[in-house]
This record gives C-alpha cells, sequence and structure tokens, in this order.
C-alpha cells in the first residue's frame, strides 16, 4: 500500500494514539540475548540501544534515565514524504516539549517525556486542526458510470483501498478478498451498470462504489458496497461524493431501498439506520446495528424479512464490507 507523501494532508489528517504504558532507552548488556517485549532497536557502534517498557526494564534490573510515553501518528506517510518530522518536532518544540522520533513502515512514533504526554496530544491535535482548516485548493471530483475498460484500475485501486482490513485493522496477506468479490460482482446477474460508479481526479480513477440487486420479503432492493477510496485521498469528501451519487441515482431509478455492511458513526449521516429498526434482519446475526438500511423515496414499509444479497456475496466467505470506515 502507498503511503501518502503530500505534507499538507499528512498534518491534516494525522491522528495522534498514545498507547498504554511506560517506555524507556536503555543500553542493552552486550551478548545477552534480546527478551520478546523491544520494541525498537538502534545498532551503534558504541552498542545497541533497545526500546522496551518500562517495567520490563525494571524486572531485568537495566538502568535508564528518560521514561516516556509513546505516541503514534496514525496516518501513513511515506518514507520519501518530506516535512512530517520536521513540523511535528518544530510543534512540540515551541510548546518545550522534547521529542525523539521513530520512523516505522507504515507510521510515524513519538516518544515525549512521561509528563508532557497529555500536553503533547493537545498539541498534535492544534496542529492537525491548523491544516485541516487550511486545505490545498480541492481538486475537482469527477463522477461517473464505470465501464468495462475502467476495471482494471477500479480492481487495482480495490487492492491498494482494503490492503489493510476493514473488519480487523491488519495488513491484509495477498489479494484482499474484495477484488475477487468485485470480480464476480461485476459478471454476475445482479450487476447493475449504473449503479457501478467511480470518482476521477485529473483523469485517475481514485474511487469507486458499487450495488448490486438484493432483495428481502420479495421486494428489489440495492447491496451496496464494495466502495473504495485511494488512500492517499482518503478523507478529502471522495467517499461521500459516491454515496450521495448512489442516493440520487437509486431515487431517480425508483430504487425503494438500500442495505449495507458498514460503521454506524460514517453511514448515518447519509440517512442509514440499523436494517432491524427497518423490519429488515442482516444476513448473519452477528452483524448487529452495523447492518443498515436506507428506506429511499418509494420505500412501501410494512417489509419484514432478511435480506438477501447477489449470489456473489453468498458464495464467498467474506463479508461484503462497504468500505474502510
Amino acid at each position: 500500500m502507498m503511503g501518502e507523501k503530500n505534507l499538507q494532508t499528512l498534518l491534516a489528517t494525522m491522528h495522534p494514539v498514545q498507547r498504554t504504558g511506560e517506555y524507556v532507552y536503555v543500553l542493552w548488556p552486550h551478548g545477552k540475548p534480546l527478551v520478546p517485549g523491544i520494541e525498537a532497536a538502534v545498532r551503534e557502534a558504541e552498542g545497541l540501544t533497545v526500546v522496551l517498557p518500562r517495567a520490563e526494564a525494571d524486572e531485568l534490573g537495566l538502568k535508564y534515565d528518560f521514561v516516556a510515553a509513546w505516541i503514534t501518528l496514525e496516518i501513513h506517510s511515506e518514507l520519501e514524504a518530506v516535512g512530517l518530522t520536521a513540523a511535528v518536532s518544530r510543534a512540540l518544540t515551541d510548546a518545550k516539549i522534547s521529542c525523539n522520533v521513530l520512523a516505522g513502515f507504515h507510521h510515524d512514533h513519538l516518544l515525549v517525556s512521561v509528563g508532557d504526554s497529555a500536553r503533547a496530544l493537545e498539541v498534535l491535535a492544534e496542529l492537525s486542526a491548523a491544516h485541516a482548516a487550511d486545505p490545498e485548493p480541492a481538486r475537482e471530483v469527477k463522477l461517473r458510470s464505470e465501464t468495462p475498460d475502467d476495471r482494471a484500475a477500479i480492481l487495482a485501486l480495490t487492492a491498494e483501498a482494503f490492503a489493510v482490513s476493514p473488519v480487523t485493522g491488519l495488513p491484509v496477506e495477498g489479494e484482499p478478498e474484495e477484488v475477487d468479490l468485485l470480480r464476480r460482482l461485476f459478471e454476475c446477474d445482479e450487476y447493475r451498470p449504473d449503479f457501478s460508479v467511480v470518482a476521477e481526479v485529473d483523469g485517475e480513477i481514485v474511487g469507486h462504489v458499487i450495488s448490486t440487486r438484493a432483495w428481502a420479503d420479495g421486494l428489489e432492493l440495492l447491496g451496496l458496497g464494495p466502495i473504495g477510496v485511494t488512500p492517499r485521498l482518503q478523507r478529502h469528501g471522495i467517499g461521500t461524493a459516491l454515496m450521495r451519487e448512489t442516493v440520487i441515482r437509486a431515487n431517480a431509478a425508483g430504487e425503494r431501498g438500500i442495505g449495507l455492511l458498514g460503521s454506524t458513526e460514517y453511514y448515518q449521516r447519509f440517512g442509514f439506520v440499523p436494517a432491524s429498526s427497518m423490519g429488515i434482519e442482516a444476513p448473519d446475526t452477528h452483524w448487529g446495528d452495523n447492518f443498515q438500511f436506507l428506506p429511499l423515496a418509494l420505500w412501501p414499509g410494512g417489509v419484514h424479512g432478511t435480506f438477501r444479497y447477489a449470489g456473489p456475496f453468498v458464495a464467498t466467505e467474506s463479508n461484503p464490507t462497504s468500505g474502510k470506515r
């Protein structure tokens, strides 16, 4: 998965999260086998420096001076990104907070004095908010129906968007299952070309959403998902634009309602409610309120039954996740 390089976007969308516990730097004893609790290590000519939880250092009888809180910036920055470390360090320096930076493959990590952790989180939140309030000039997003010529780009985008599982939050090994699901949705009888929508920026496909024929209690409905946005442009309103376009098209076509599985915090802004409150049960009872439904303008009411997705959803073992929310 490609990381974000744009400094404005990195600062506006970074989400600082403090890990539990206290951490220390120690000089690891020469020749001593490493232990599982080590979180980071740097080898120098003078020896091996490791970072590990304070409790483990105490248990091992290792000496240390600096006791730190560990803050992770939850934004996937490209290793070649320029300016993020400098901007963060400058903001913390201005607040008179000492900071040690560890750059991981996926995230940047900050170790600050335990006593400064609360203030450091405030400073980082203020830095992010300041850049979110002064965004880059918006680039025009074009929405249109998908064509067969778009599918290679759509599948590549979907692989990138779902490289981290929306269910577990962990990196996916191999091809995300949403990619194969999407291939089969393009070919199934329930495919509706007017409800396969791409978002373009400067001629590049950067987002896609698909809705396919579904049913409940014999009534034809739409099942939404997957929806994906290229990671570097997430939180830029592209997913919102795709969702709104889907609702507009569905109402114009006389559809009755849309079902999806996803975050209740995100999709409620579009009018989705727990499907069970509308008399529609999820295909899997474990989904609970995350299985949601949007009644459209021609919703007849009085519908009771289990939602049935298009055939490829039934054939796959995956949950029909609507998106990375």
